[in-house]
């Protein structure tokens, strides 16, 4: 039974959505401990996302539900932070999550133009492609902002794509170079679709529960 068949989803398919597949020379046993984590990864947080839907309510349970999104893939990476935008149709932000934590609207809003106009996570959205950054120093495509309270050496981003819509992007740091490899990008690749299903669930059970108010 071939892994690669498996796990790797259908690269016409890509083509026609406009996504770019994540591309690996991992060999074959290193793709079935990835596809092992992949399905851990995805079991947690289906888990997770049934217990907030049983116990949270109203616009909780996206807030919620995008909190232990980046929280449960900062483990699994072992990076040290994340962040995650969602975006309508329009491209307009819906929902964040910033890795530097709480801050002003107006400068939450700043941050995230500056990174969706410069940055990597813009660059994920527009190529609808991981973006994997091995030293932050020499890659064009990371976006060092003024007064960073924390520091990032290498990165990860992700698409959330659920069918040919993108509805937003997830970024993973790590003060450390090379942290982001090419295991830890294809269990992502792996895991984008359940991830994608997972947050719009919650976005349409908040807006569900919004609309009964």
């Amino acid at each position: 039974m071939n892994l690669k068949t498996i796990n790797s989803q259908d690269p016409l398919i890509h083509s026609q959505l406009g996504f770019i597949s994540f591309h690996s020379n991992l060999e074959d046993h290193i793709l079935l401990t990835v596809a092992q984590s992949a399905l851990q990864l995805q079991a947690t947080l289906l888990k997770n996302s049934i217990s907030y839907a049983q116990s949270v309510s109203g616009e909780l349970i996206l807030k919620t539900t995008l909190k232990n999104t980046v929280e449960t893939l900062t483990k699994y990476t072992e990076a040290d932070r994340g962040s995650i935008f969602l975006i309508d149709e329009d491209g307009v932000i819906i929902e964040s999550i910033l890795a530097r934590g709480a801050v002003t609207r107006d400068h939450k809003d700043a941050l995230i133009s500056k990174v969706l106009d410069n940055g990597l996570a813009g660059w994920t959205l527009r190529h609808r492609q991981i973006g994997i950054v091995y030293d932050a120093i020499a890659d064009e495509r990371w976006l060092q902002l003024p007064n960073q309270p924390y520091a990032a050496r290498s990165a990860l981003t992700v698409p959330l794509i659920y069918g040919i819509n993108v509805i937003g992007v997830i970024t993973l740091t790590h003060s450390q170079p090379n942290h982001f490899d090419d295991a830890i990008a294809t269990m992502m690749q792996y895991s984008m679709e359940s991830l994608a299903a997972i947050i719009l669930n919650a976005q349409l059970h908040a807006e569900y529960n919004f609309s009964e108010l």
